[in-house]
């Protein structure tokens, strides 16, 4: 290893060398069996939490919220695969990992199958209009089938073309449903431009996160992204003490966070939730949805045109 001439030693050359190792670290994924587990069905006596996801694995990278609505607020949370990934040979064995992934999180699993499962995308939104349709009639139909609580969903500006799809496309399924619902825009790829809700992730969740992200075996191996969620996640904190709390105020003191988008759906546009709020692990998840709490003013945003 090169040295540089103002290199640091003790303390600091002792936690550069301890975090560069955990990012090294042979972290074993859980074992899976050759059979998958059963798709759970959705508790319908319970409120729902519906994650749209763009690719296998998102549920786990951005299902945060969803995990804490479940363990603390009574919620179920269905994850509906958006796509299985683009590697047609992949998809079957993808669906199977999806299965050990969301048994760990406990979470309810549908594959919607949309119409020949092609690409979603926003080249063949432009391209080939009524295909798209018909995906955006299955999105609604579940939606209106499930009637869920709050929908989580990739931001427009979400790096990846899938995940902008995926926004598109639930964008569009809103207006075919055009009933009210909270919504949680995620990030991964890209930044949220201005998320309004950081929300504290216990040692425990992210354990959750983590375990059920290796069951996602061959993504993992080509790219040990699960060994950086916990970086990822603590970053959050970082940016979330500035873009939710305040620039130049003292951020919170959580290890670990994820960020969201938080507004509302009042049937036919989006209504803009103002209220910045940051939801330590002490505090009640569930004062999200709290009327009161969320200041709301309506933005024209109109959905997407086909």
């Amino acid at each position: 290893m090169t040295q540089h001439k103002h290199s640091s030693s003790g303390v600091f050359r002792d936690y550069v060398d301890a975090f560069e190792a955990l990012l090294r670290y042979p972290l074993n994924a859980v074992p899976l069996t050759d059979t998958p587990p059963p798709a759970r069905e959705v508790d319908r006596n319970k409120p729902l939490a519906l994650i749209v996801s763009p690719h296998p694995d998102d549920e786990c990278l951005i299902g945060g919220l969803a995990l804490r609505l479940q363990h603390e607020a009574g919620f179920d949370v269905l994850n509906v695969a958006a796509t299985l990934g683009s590697n047609v040979g992949r998809q079957q064995a993808r669906w199977h990992e999806l299965l050990h992934a969301c048994e760990r999180l406990d979470f309810a699993t549908l594959d919607p199958a949309f119409d020949g499962r092609r690409p979603i995308n926003p080249a063949r939104r432009a391209a080939d209009p009524q295909s798209w349709a018909r995906d955006v009639a299955r999105l609604a139909g579940i939606f209106d089938a499930y009637r869920p609580r709050l929908i989580l969903f990739p931001h427009d500006a979400d790096g990846s073309a899938t995940h902008i799809g995926t926004h598109a496309l639930t964008r569009d399924a809103l207006a075919l449903y055009a009933q009210p619902v909270w919504l949680a825009q995620t990030e991964f790829w890209a930044t949220l431009a201005e998320p309004n809700l950081l929300v504290e992730l216990s040692g425990g969740t992210v354990c959750t996160m983590l375990e059920a992200l290796t069951c996602h075996r061959k993504e993992i191996e080509r790219n040990p992204y699960h060994l950086r969620l916990t970086s990822w996640l603590a970053d959050s904190v970082r940016r979330g003490g500035e873009t939710v709390f305040g620039a130049g105020l003292t951020p919170p003191a959580y290890p670990f966070g994820a960020l969201y988008r938080m507004d509302r759906w009042d049937g036919e546009k989006i209504v803009t939730v103002t209220k910045k709020m940051g939801v330590g692990a002490d505090e009640k998840i569930g004062a999200i949805f709290d009327d009161v709490a969320t200041d709301t003013a309506v933005k024209t945003a109109p959905a997407q045109s086909s």
